[in-house]
């Protein structure tokens, strides 16, 4: 099972993205229920690391922060691949990164050591499906694109199916931040 730690987006941000992407000179774009932001790329997980990793979460307490989309960007020397909204990474959501990827490697996982740079993709690009300087054009012009600010509350563990027409993902479990976003049994 691959699995990734996230954050869902609230259904006004999707829209705000839609919105976006109609914009641009893309014809694949991923479709709103995938909108995401990756916190953690976990892999193939076994069940005793899903376990471990449960357990690790539900006792998480951090402070519930705000976040918001701001500019386009693309990934891909040469040849771009990846269409994306950047997210501002504030300091709250960089020290949950790295308090995550802690959690991660402790149940066992070893997670991508690579440089944390949040975003939201909207359309994986393949060589020959776009015109590299229309949409370079585009996305220079939407780097004033912004989205409303949100309120980050809880972490959401995705799995994710790979298809031929892309992936798909859904959530196995939910996560408050903070123990006073879980439900006190007396």
């Amino acid at each position: 099972m691959r699995v990734f730690l996230g954050l869902e987006l609230p259904t006004h941000i999707r829209s705000q993205l839609v919105l976006q992407q109609f914009l641009l000179p893309v014809k694949r774009k991923l479709p709103p229920e995938n909108f995401h932001i990756t916190l953690v790329f976990l892999g193939n997980a076994q069940m005793a690391q899903l376990e471990a990793l449960d357990e690790a979460l539900s006792r998480l307490d951090v402070a519930d922060f705000e976040l918001r989309l701001e500019g386009l960007g693309l990934y891909g020397k040469g040849s771009p691949h990846n269409l994306h909204a950047c997210v501002t990474p504030v300091p709250q959501l960089l020290a949950l990164h790295r308090k995550l990827m802690h959690l991660a490697r402790g149940a066992g996982f070893t997670p991508e050591a690579r440089r944390y740079n949040p975003h939201v993709t909207l359309s994986y690009l393949r060589p020959g499906s776009f015109n590299q300087a229309e949409l370079e054009t585009a996305v220079a012009r939407d780097m004033g694109f912004r989205s409303d600010a949100f309120t980050v509350s809880e972490i959401a563990l995705f799995r994710s199916h790979l298809r031929p027409d892309g992936a798909e993902y859904d959530v196995l479990e939910r996560y408050p931040l903070s123990a006073w976003g879980r439900d006190v049994k007396l």
